[in-house]
């Protein structure tokens, strides 16, 4: 019985060290396009009621890579537009290749800042050229309350960057 009682805490201990590790150590994913112009800049505008989530995103983004995702001015125009939306559908936001993010405000109204915030920054990933990932990252399928970017962030934008 001892024996047994040993075996399964050696491997309760390995597989909480093991199991972290594989979801820390997940490749750099990236997408087929991005929003980045041929100066290596994203600059975004819009209406949308987000905007301020749009902004602190970026200077999240901007944190690890300075001075790509600006807003837009007269000099440089936009390369995406942020806009709201109403549907009744559990999608948060959408960012299309065409250079669009659209907030679904049925959805992100119920969200506290953390959760809008989140939002925003991973819609500005996807226009960065990042995929989803696991679940410790910005970029994960679905929304949390993260707002710092992760190391798996990190490496996805970093081969995203290779690629404008």
């Amino acid at each position: 019985m001892k024996k047994v009682l040993s075996l399964l805490l050696a491997f309760i201990c390995v597989w909480s060290i093991v199991i972290p590790s594989v979801e820390a150590n997940a490749a750099a994913k990236i997408i087929t396009w991005d929003l980045v112009d041929s100066s290596k800049h994203l600059d975004y505008s819009g209406n949308s009621k987000y905007m301020s989530f749009i902004r602190s995103g970026a200077n999240t983004w901007n944190a690890y890579k300075k001075g790509v995702i600006r807003p837009a001015s007269a000099q440089n125009k936009s390369d995406v537009y942020c806009s709201d939306v109403s549907v009744n559908n559990n999608v948060n936001a959408t960012t299309y290749s065409n250079g669009k993010i659209t907030f679904n405000k049925k959805n992100m109204d119920k969200k506290n800042n953390a959760g809008k915030q989140n939002v925003a920054t991973h819609e500005l990933g996807h226009g960065l050229r990042l995929a989803h990932n696991t679940s410790s990252d910005v970029m994960y399928q679905y929304s949390t309350s993260k707002t710092s970017l992760s190391t798996n962030d990190k490496k996805s934008y970093d081969a995203a960057y290779k690629k404008y």
